[in-house]
């Protein structure tokens, strides 16, 4: 089973946003997603319009400067 599906929301430049569902809905994957800390098995991920599955490495530290996330644990 896909742990997201048909996923996407924009947000502009200094809004700020937060996730909530019950356990296993996919928001700590969501959130891994976009900084990198995994990559998609499938599909497209995109911050500031840049996708992210072909970003290398050495570009990293630039998305998670644009991008501020707070994990609950």
């Amino acid at each position: 089973k896909d742990a997201l599906s048909d996923v996407s929301f924009e947000l502009q430049h200094g809004e700020f946003a937060f996730l909530t569902g019950h356990s296993g809905a996919g928001k700590s994957t969501l959130l891994k997603l976009m900084m990198l800390m995994e990559r998609p098995s499938k599909g497209e991920v995109f911050v500031d319009g840049e996708l992210l599955n072909r970003m290398k490495p050495s570009r990293v530290p630039f998305l998670r400067r644009k991008v501020g996330v707070v994990f609950q644990n």
